[in-house]
C-alpha cells in the first residue's frame, strides 16, 4: 500500500508498527523455521518441537508472518513455505536469511535506539556504543564479522543477475573488486566472462572466507585474492575497478581518499564502476522508501556515510581526478556509475 493511498492516521500507525514486523521476521529466521518447514507443511506444535520453543507462542508468530506474506497457513494450524519463506532457508540459492539476521538483529536494534542522538549530533551511534567504527568492531568479533560477510554475500548474489544484464564486462581482461568481501559479485562476473581474470581485494579477516566460494564458482584459478586496505592503496595493472556498496559507507573525505587511490592505480584507459543507489534530488512520497531508510542506516552505523545523488557523486569523483559520470540503471535498486580518468 503506497503512502498516498492511506489515510494520514493509518499511515502513521502502520509506520510505527514496522518495528514489530521486523522483529517477528528476525525471530523466525533465528529459529530456522523455514529450514524446519523444508520437508513440507507442519503444525505449529511440530515446528515448535523441532525448534524447542512454546507451541502456542510460535503459532501466534507464524500467523502474523502469514499476514505479511512470509509463510502460508494452508489449513487451520498447518503452515507451509511460500516463495518468500523459501528464501529464509539457509541452503537455497539467493537465501536472505543472513541478511534478515544482520538487518533486524540485536546489534542493529541497539544502534537504532540511538537515532535521535545521531540526528542531534551527526555522529554515528556505533561510535558511541563501541568507541570504534563498525568495520573495526567486526574485525574484533568473529561471529558478527561472519554474519556481516554472509549478509553482504547474499546481497551481492541478489544483485549479480541485474548487474550482469545491465553492463557488459566482456571488454575487460582483468577486473578488480575493491572491498569485494568474500567475492560473490566478482565470481559471478568471472563466471559470465570466461576470458577475464579477477583480483579480489579486501581486509585480511574478510577475504579469509573467499577461497571456498571462488572454488565453488569455478573461478578460483582466474582470481587473485589480495589483502589490504583501500585507504592505503589498491592493486594496479587492471582494466576495471568495481566498487560495490563501498563509497556509501564513508564521508566525502574518506570516500574521496578511496577514489583517489583507485585513480592513482589506474591507467589512462582504465574504467571505474561504482555500484550504488543514486538518490533523486527531491524526495517524493512512496518512491524508493528503502533508499531513504538505507540512508538513515548509514547515518546510524557508518562514519559519515550516506546515499548520494548524481551531483554528489560527480563532485567527489571530479575532486579525485575523474571525468563525467555515465549512469547505467539496473533492474535492481542500484545503478552502475561508469567513469574514467579526466
Amino acid at each position: 500500500m503506497s503512502a498516498q493511498s492511506q489515510a494520514p492516521a493509518q499511515l502513521l500507525r502502520r509506520l510505527s508498527f514496522v518495528m514489530r514486523a521486523s522483529r517477528a521476521l528476525y525471530v523466525a529466521a533465528h529459529l530456522g523455521v523455514a529450514d524446519i518447514l523444508a520437508g513440507g507443511p507442519m503444525t505449529s506444535g511440530e515446528i515448535a518441537a523441532a525448534a524447542s520453543v512454546d507451541a502456542a507462542s510460535l503459532r501466534r508468530l507464524l500467523r502474523a508472518l502469514v499476514a505479511f506474506g512470509v509463510f502460508e497457513e494452508e489449513a487451520p494450524d498447518r503452515f507451509r513455505l511460500n516463495p518468500a519463506g523459501e528464501l529464509l532457508r539457509r541452503d537455497v540459492p539467493s537465501s536472505q536469511r543472513a541478511g534478515v539476521l544482520f538487518t533486524a538483529g540485536d546489534m542493529r536494534w541497539q544502534l537504532w535506539l540511538d537515532l535521535l542522538e545521531c540526528v542531534r549530533t551527526g555522529q554515528a551511534a556505533v561510535e558511541r556504543a563501541f568507541g570504534k567504527t563498525l568495520f573495526e568492531h567486526n574485525a574484533q568479533n568473529a561471529e558478527e564479522s561472519e554474519l556481516f560477510n554472509e549478509a553482504m554475500s547474499s546481497y551481492s548474489a541478489a544483485l549479480s543477475v541485474p548487474i550482469l544484464a545491465a553492463y557488459d564486462f566482456g571488454s575487460f581482461g582483468r577486473i578488480a573488486d575493491i572491498g569485494g568481501g568474500t567475492g560473490r559479485l566478482l565470481a559471478s562476473i568471472l563466471a559470465a566472462n570466461p576470458n577475464a581474470r579477477g583480483v579480489l581485494f579486501d581486509l585480511p579477516h574478510v577475504i579469509a572466507a573467499a577461497p571456498p566460494l571462488l572454488a565453488a564458482s569455478g573461478v578460483a584459478e582466474r582470481c587473485e585474492v589480495v589483502a589490504g586496505s583501500f585507504f592505503d592503496r589498491v592493486p594496479d595493472g587492471v582494466d576495471a575497478y568495481v566498487l560495490r556498496a563501498v563509497i556509501h559507507d564513508w564521508d566525502d573525505a574518506r570516500a574521496g581518499a578511496i577514489l583517489s587511490n583507485c585513480r592513482r592505480a589506474m591507467t589512462r584507459e582504465g574504467t571505474l564502476l561504482i555500484v550504488e543507489r543514486v538518490m533523486p534530488e527531491k524526495a517524493e512520497q512512496g518512491r524508493a522508501e528503502d533508499d531513504y531508510l538505507l540512508d538513515l542506516e548509514m547515518l546510524v552505523v557508518t562514519p559519515g556515510g550516506r546515499e548520494r545523488t548524481e551531483a554528489d557523486f560527480q563532485a567527489i569523483l571530479r575532486t579525485a581526478g575523474f571525468g563525467p559520470v555515465r549512469i547505467i540503471p539496473t533492474a535492481a535498486p542500484v545503478s552502475i556509475l561508469e567513469v574514467r580518468p579526466a
